[in-house]
């Protein structure tokens, strides 16, 4: 079945993946969004996908848990009557905003290791999109995970210099990492802009030429992506 959803054309798991991330804005259980991100990460682990990016999204939102706590908490004890009801509405509002970030995250990496560059644009152009917006959007897909496979670079290379990684617990500690990736992704976008202009790709050559393609794989997904709405309601529906 995974050879299938791997299979499956770039529109089909772009579906998905919208529909999934529309359902994680929907959804206020938490129990369901964890459930959601099992799944992601059961597909991912079946797929043989499950690498040190995967593991540093993990760091990453781990890293930024005290800072988000201190916030959620502080915002529930305003809402409620008193303290106590004010900390479960803190932690429930926590939880619910950080399984959706995360179901976004691995829904995006999901995509972005299934499908290649050159499918993501075909399918794109199948839809007769203008070519900028093509550029837009299949550059967009790619950045979060290029940004985390940087970021797994730069920590790799400041740890020869002696950085330590449980620092990052530490917010502050996050600048010698940001810097480097901000600059390394401002530079891949020149490059990536360079190259288009040597090669003579414009918005006017993205524009169609791509042909619409539907197999057993985009019917698993499409079929998932609608499913996760038909049972919404029962999930949604789950004793507390």
């Amino acid at each position: 079945m995974i050879s299938l959803l791997k299979g499956a054309s770039a529109l089909a798991k772009c579906f998905f993946v919208l529909s999934l991330s529309a359902y994680a804005f929907y959804c206020q259980d938490w129990r369901v969004l964890v459930g959601l991100v099992v799944l992601l990460l059961g597909l991912l682990a079946l797929a043989g996908d499950m690498d040190r990016m995967v593991g540093l999204m993990f760091v990453v939102f781990a890293a930024s848990l005290p800072t988000l706590l201190l916030l959620f908490l502080l915002g529930g004890i305003e809402k409620a009557d008193d303290w106590r009801s004010g900390v479960l509405l803190g932690l429930d509002w926590l939880s619910v905003f950080s399984l959706r970030l995360m179901l976004l995250v691995l829904a995006d990496i999901l995509v972005v290791k299934w499908t290649t560059f050159s499918d993501m644009l075909l399918s794109l152009r199948a839809l007769h999109l203008p070519g900028k917006l093509v550029l837009f959007f299949s550059t967009l897909a790619t950045m979060v995970p290029n940004v985390f496979g940087l970021a797994m670079h730069v920590v790799e290379v400041q740890r020869c210099r002696g950085f330590e990684t449980k620092k990052l617990l530490n917010p502050k500690n996050f600048l010698p990492l940001f810097v480097p990736v901000f600059l390394a992704q401002m530079k891949r976008s020149t490059d990536l802009a360079l190259s288009l202009e040597l090669r003579g790709i414009s918005g006017r050559t993205l524009s169609g030429g791509g042909r619409l393609s539907f197999g057993p794989g985009d019917v698993l997904l499409v079929a998932a992506a609608l499913a996760i709405w038909c049972a919404g309601r029962g999930w949604q529906g789950l004793p507390g």
